[in-house]
């Protein structure tokens, strides 16, 4: 669908290891992820509500979609090292992929 209404140059998928999407997605410091936890946290049973999270963040990141997104032919950031791959180095390329590096 997004060759139908992007081109290369408007598009960029970012990948990373279901472990690492998964285990380690409320570990960094964004609000938007911080406000979702309290949120889960606030449910009537938060233990199974963030297990339900979980469950589908972990379909969501499945290999087979991993790999549909991967081969998909656009502009791909892997990210399979949280302490390497920073997000400065993430910016940076993607200011250069859509046309914002001066």
């Amino acid at each position: 669908m997004l060759r139908e209404i992007a081109d290369y140059n408007q598009v960029a998928i970012m990948l990373s290891p279901q472990s690492m999407s998964i285990e380690h997605f409320f570990d960094r410091d964004d609000s938007d992820k911080a406000f979702l936890k309290s949120e889960i946290l606030k449910a009537a049973n938060p233990e199974k509500t963030m297990q339900n999270f979980l469950d589908c963040m972990a379909e969501v990141n499945s290999k087979r979609v991993y790999d549909e997104f991967a081969s998909s032919g656009f502009f791909t950031l892997v990210r399979e090292d949280a302490e390497k791959d920073t997000k400065a180095e993430t910016l940076h390329a993607l200011a250069h992929h859509f046309g914002l590096a001066g």
